[in-house]
């Protein structure tokens, strides 16, 4: 059997509820190690452990926040002479990166699958390579990794309904409304000079208030809406909708799913892109920040391998 390894991130939003269903379903598995984690630090001890097992696989029980981690352990100087395939369990809150890439259901189901295939045969039969999205923010500096990265106006309001809204300990249709209001009314009304982004790349050259800014190595987001560029050259889907009409313009395509290029809104392949903008910024719903003497470069050169089950 292919050897494996399991880390339980017991801070991801459904591990929360608990992980004692994780042991019973490894108990009589064969080449199997558990790593246990709470805190994010302990993530690289947690990959060198995976290394020393000889795990040729390692099952993420985590969100899209875990599964970044790991891959930053992984791509900025890991234990492993060869890199080993990742299954990602989605345990976290929105779970993009696994729903895309990986494994989906709830995290018991998908790890039940992963040691049926396990049991079957060689998982090499469902690995394949995805791009992973590498932000470099200050020169020097190790790179962050991960799938979906977000800015401009719409993150801005995100962190506002974080630290004003969400607090208030409103019923969850309540504040999530009051959100989704927040947040148009700021796309639609905002006053000049919030969300401005100068973005500069290989084929996305634009500068503006902008309502979204979006790099992802992703093929669907949120909701099912997937980017549909006009060429497919470049690892990386560009994204960007201005603020005012251009949202409205927009609406027609978040309902439909499918996101494409328009008055006012930008859908391109990049092989890299160097944005400059002050404000926050997201990756795989993690909040950052960022200040436009100090620009941020995602690029998508760098691969890991991915186990997908049908």
């Amino acid at each position: 059997m292919t050897p494996l390894a399991v880390i339980t991130n017991r801070g991801s939003t459904r591990n929360l509820r608990g992980d004692a269903w994780v042991e019973p379903l490894l108990a009589g598995e064969t080449a199997v190690t558990h790593v246990v984690i709470e805190h994010a630090h302990e993530v690289e001890d947690a990959v060198a452990r995976c290394a020393a097992a000889g795990a040729e696989v390692i099952a993420v029980n985590g969100g899209d926040g875990t599964a970044d981690l790991v891959f930053g352990a992984l791509l900025n100087g890991s234990a492993y002479a060869t890199l080993p395939a990742l299954a990602l369990l989605p345990a976290g809150k929105t779970n993009m990166t696994a729903a895309d890439w990986s494994l989906t259901g709830t995290p018991e189901a998908a790890l039940k699958r992963l040691l049926a295939a396990r049991r079957a045969g060689p998982l090499a039969a469902y690995i394949a390579p995805r791009a992973v999205l590498a932000l470099t923010q200050a020169p020097g500096t190790p790179p962050l990794y991960g799938a979906f990265f977000g800015a401009a106006e719409v993150v801005d309001g995100i962190r506002f309904c974080r630290l004003r809204i969400y607090p208030l300990n409103l019923p969850n249709a309540i504040s999530h409304t009051a959100a989704i209001a927040i947040l148009l009314w700021r796309g639609l009304f905002a006053g000049k000079g919030r969300g401005h982004v100068t973005v500069e790349g290989d084929r996305a050259r634009e500068d503006g208030e902008f309502f979204v800014v979006a790099v992802t190595a992703l093929n669907q987001l949120l909701l099912g809406l997937k980017p549909s560029p006009t060429h497919s050259d470049g690892a990386l889907h560009y994204l960007s909708v201005r603020k005012g009409a251009a949202l409205l313009g927009a609406l027609p395509n978040f309902i439909a799913r499918k996101l494409t290029g328009g008055a006012g809104r930008t859908v391109a392949r990049v092989q890299q892109v160097t944005l400059r903008f002050t404000g926050a910024y997201t990756l795989d719903g993690e909040l950052y920040e960022a200040h436009v003497d100090q620009p941020l470069v995602l690029d998508g050169s760098r691969t890991l391998n991915f186990v997908r089950l049908p």
